[in-house]
């Protein structure tokens, strides 16, 4: 479980071709990255799970993504559904579309770009720590599963309290390396969200039966995704 310039006429003519379906990307799961295992409880449900980077790799992506093929480390989303080693097609995604069994919604997107815009430079890459990958996911989860606004707050109470809950395997409390990393990436995300707003870095890739991921874009894509949003309106509308 829970593991380069494009030139602005290029982009906005792949968006228009684009229009009349969602891009596609196919993903299949190579493995974990930075992390450890922990004990989850989710809306009563215990399970032990990997908590941190997931491998990814990613390729045939639509006409005007291709800046996205290639093996990622990801954080998920989805605590409902499971990677897969077999190539699956995913559909690419707004963060507040994810997970599509339960979307987020803007405000919790929001303090997840937020999130990924204040990361250690490491997040995702093979440099970061076990323990930040590890609080990273959890401060993620955390959002998606009990975020309530400005006056929420990540701490230790955090994660035994809530729809969401962590502990180690052994039933211990969580190392306070951990939740040192969830607070601080959350308190430094909503100082972020305060003073510069939404960051676009980020995008999702989805799928109706394999675990949503969020994926960090690189600089060459950032161009595109700024089109997504039209792009995923348009196909609401005529899904209407």
């Amino acid at each position: 479980m829970n593991k380069n310039s494009i030139v602005a006429f290029a982009g906005i003519a792949a968006i228009a071709g684009l229009a009349s379906a969602a891009p596609t990307v196919d993903v299949k799961f190579l493995g974990v990255g930075q992390g450890q295992n922990l004990t989850i409880t989710f809306n009563g449900s215990n399970q032990n799970v990997f908590v941190g980077q997931l491998r990814h790799q990613l390729s045939n992506a639509s006409a005007g993504y291709a800046w996205i093929n290639g093996e990622h480390r990801t954080y998920c989303t989805d605590l409902y559904q499971y990677v897969t080693s077999t190539t699956k097609s995913y559909t690419i995604e707004q963060v507040e579309n994810m997970p599509g069994s339960s979307p987020m919604g803007l405000a919790k997107a929001n303090a997840i770009h937020a999130l990924f815009a204040v990361a250690n430079a490491n997040v995702d890459t093979i440099n970061a720590s076990n323990d930040y990958a590890t609080g990273f996911q959890l401060a993620i989860w955390e959002i998606v599963t009990d975020y309530s606004g400005s006056n929420f707050a990540i701490n230790a109470s955090n994660f035994t309290n809530g729809n969401f809950k962590a502990k180690q395997t052994n039933g211990s409390a969580l190392n306070s390396n951990v939740v040192s990393v969830a607070s601080s990436a959350y308190n430094a995300a909503l100082n972020y969200l305060q003073t510069n707003g939404q960051s676009t870095a980020l995008l999702g890739i989805s799928s109706g039966t394999n675990q949503d991921q969020l994926l960090r874009v690189p600089t060459p894509g950032v161009l595109t995704l700024a089109g997504l949003g039209g792009l995923l309106c348009t196909r609401r509308r005529r899904g209407n």
